[in-house]
């Protein structure tokens, strides 16, 4: 629940950064993503941890690593390339829909590890 919440906090930042028009409102904006960060990022390898064979768990945590390092290498030149050749907006856009994708995702796979469970 804890990650699903934190993405939800991440689509509100992105959707308050969409229409901030005053200083203020970018504040409050990165107030709420870094709320959406601290509920994500422990969760993400809590969850890694919990849903991963004993034995291969630092296999899988060193390939969210990797992941996320790729993510932040390759993030900003796509974001630069999406603002020069349209706006901050559809950057902020793209990435909602990224996020509500990721939501769906995280619910089907979810579903999933419940029932192999039971």
């Amino acid at each position: 629940m804890q990650i699903p919440v934190g993405v939800l906090f991440f689509i509100t930042a992105l959707i308050s950064l969409i229409n901030a028009k005053e200083y203020a409102a970018y504040a409050i904006g990165m107030v709420i993503l870094t709320l959406g960060e601290m509920l994500v990022n422990p969760a993400i390898p809590a969850l890694v941890s919990e849903t991963t064979p004993r034995n291969e768990s630092g296999c899988y945590q060193s390939l969210v690593s990797m992941t996320g390092n790729f993510a932040k290498a390759i993030g900003p030149f796509l974001g630069g390339v999406l603002i020069e050749n349209s706006s901050y907006n559809v950057l902020f856009l793209s990435a909602i829909m990224l996020l509500i994708l990721s939501l769906g995702i995280f619910r089907v796979a979810r579903k999933r590890l419940v029932a192999e469970r039971i």
